[in-house]
């Protein structure tokens, strides 16, 4: 693959027929894009990943300011609205983001977000507008400098494809029995070692992510906006919460 192409897709055996005539590829069709298509589609990904990101905070930041407490407006459990984006989300990435499809996954994605603001949202009474305004500054810087260095840092610098699975592999688990030894005692030291093995996890994990928006893998997501703005965005509220979980204990 050149500096000005690159491909996404595969290429199906090719066979000849009686005659000569050449049968199709099969499998799909290799979308070739170039550099300044390519710089457009990661321009279009970060953009919108930034719109969602500020969404969500604006409407925290205003809910922490005036100490709304949502629960008495809205008396339902705020892991139903988490629920509802998982599912969202899991429909997100069971169907694929064609052309035809694009409106039903900026729905998906715009329900999503909704649900997850709202989930967040419950908490808010809780966090002081100053605490909350540096726990924004901070995930959103730290989690643009990880994907600045997965977009530009040299190959050798960046963990492959079977260390990042590994360590994520681990770290989940980890963190699942952590998970399980907070709900049941309920010491904040399980929570704050959650919260760091997420940070670490998502410090492995997005410059992962930048690699492949960026087409430094095999493939390119061309044309999957939603989908990577969407990511992008997790990754930025699971950072904020580790950063407002590291608040809450220190204070």
């Amino acid at each position: 693959m050149n500096n000005r192409n690159r491909g996404w897709g595969r290429y199906g055996p090719r066979t000849g027929r009686p005659g000569g005539e050449p049968v199709p590829a099969e499998g799909p069709e290799v979308l070739v894009i170039n550099e300044r298509e390519l710089r457009a589609f990661i321009f279009r990904v970060y953009l919108s990943s930034v719109v969602l990101c500020l969404l969500s905070s604006i409407s925290w930041i205003i809910l922490s300011a005036l100490t709304v407490r949502v629960y008495k407006a809205i008396p339902v459990p705020p892991y139903v609205w988490l629920i509802l984006a998982f599912i969202l989300l899991s429909v997100l990435g069971c169907i694929g983001q064609t052309p035809a499809l694009t409106l039903l996954c900026w729905g998906l994605v715009l329900g999503s977000l909704f649900f997850l603001t709202l989930f967040g949202a419950y908490y808010m009474h809780l966090v002081r507008v100053s605490v909350l305004l540096i726990a924004i500054l901070v995930a959103g810087s730290l989690l643009a400098l990880l994907h600045l260095y997965g977009a530009k840092s040299p190959e050798v610098l960046l963990p492959n494809i079977i260390c990042t699975c590994c360590i994520f592999l681990l770290l989940a688990v980890t963190m699942f029995v952590l998970m399980i030894l907070f709900v049941v005692i309920r010491d904040m030291r399980y929570l704050l070692a959650v919260a760091i093995l997420f940070v670490i996890m998502i410090a492995f994990m997005a410059p992962f992510q930048a690699r492949f928006i960026c087409g430094r893998l095999q493939q390119v997501p061309y044309g999957e906006t939603a989908d990577c703005a969407i990511g992008i965005h997790l990754h930025f509220i699971f950072l904020l919460a580790c950063m407002l979980i590291f608040a809450q204990y220190y204070s």
